[in-house]
């Protein structure tokens, strides 16, 4: 079963500090640490980590920091044949400012990133694919994708992220129409839905997105979701953060898995509540937990999944 995943792919640089820097001044970085990074592609190895065959769609430039990243995929088992390598542009790069309570904040520079148009996003790439997943902002792309889906017979999930958000809940409503599973978090919700409130976006949305299923991540409270029958809350698994960089990746890649073997809405949530538990206990946005390291996990704590 081959799940594609579409998106941005980038290098990530992380400086472990105490506190922020303020204007024209100097902090002690107290960590530094490399890795890949980019939603889709972090996505991309956490569901060839959960035992499903990977593709990654996205763009790259011709240097040295795109043929690393591509490397770390390939060595994760991810398809990247149809990476589209673009001469004359920097890949994409990240760096991520993590403070010892695992709390992030990032700066990215999109690069070869933004060169992936939808004409990319051509029906051979996903011929033998179960489930597309669209880790990106840009309309044009999942507006795409979308049309793909029903070409090749695919399911559809799209986590947009921040970008999509504040592009408003009509042009959202729009865009995610039909879409079996959207993902967000609670702070792209609130903003979504014009509410202060986790609660009241949670039930606005609900009623306003005509979708599959609406997942909610929540942080340190756990999880979300609607199936248009139910609303469920699933509480998160206490650990100690070290790094929450692509923890949401992670959650999201242990729910397709679930979502794609016809697990029901508890389960799902539990197994992705409690992939998302284990990354951040590790460092890097790739540090996603393989499939038997969840089971064990939450076979340890008496759940039967």
């Amino acid at each position: 079963m081959i799940v594609a995943s579409v998106g941005n792919l980038n290098f990530d640089i992380y400086l472990k500090v105490s506190e922020l820097p303020g204007p024209d001044e100097n902090v002690e970085a107290l960590d530094l640490y490399t890795g890949g990074g980019g939603s889709a592609a972090n996505f991309a190895v956490a569901i060839a980590r959960m035992g499903l065959g990977a593709r990654f769609i996205g763009a790259v430039g011709e240097d040295p920091m795109g043929e690393l990243s591509l490397r770390e995929l390939k060595a994760e088992g991810v398809d990247v044949s149809f990476v589209k390598r673009i001469a004359g542009v920097r890949s994409g790069l990240v760096v991520v400012l993590v403070h010892p309570d695992g709390v992030k904040r990032m700066l990215s520079y999109r690069g070869a990133n933004l060169g992936l148009t939808p004409a990319d996003l051509a029906a051979d790439k996903f011929q033998g694919v179960r489930h597309i997943h669209l880790a990106t902002g840009r309309t044009e792309l999942i507006v795409r994708a979308r049309e793909i889906a029903r070409e090749v017979g695919a399911t559809v999930s799209v986590d947009g992220g921040t970008a999509l958000a504040k592009k408003g809940l009509e042009i959202v409503k729009a865009v995610v129409d039909g879409v079996d599973v959207v993902f967000m978090n609670h702070v792209e919700a609130k903003m979504l839905a014009g509410s202060h409130d986790h609660r009241v976006a949670v039930e606005k949305l609900s009623r306003e997105l005509s979708v599959g299923e609406l997942v909610i991540t929540l942080g340190p409270r756990g999880a979300v979701a609607f199936d248009g029958r139910r609303l469920l809350h699933v509480d998160a698994f206490k650990l100690n953060a070290v790094d929450t960089t692509g923890a949401g990746d992670s959650f999201a890649a242990a729910y397709i898995a679930m979502f794609l073997r016809g697990m029901d809405l508890y389960e799902k949530l539990v197994f992705a509540n409690a992939a998302a538990a284990i990354k951040v206990t590790r460092s890097g946005a790739r540090s996603s937990p393989r499939h038997d390291e969840v089971v064990s996990f939450l076979s340890s704590l008496g759940y039967k999944i």
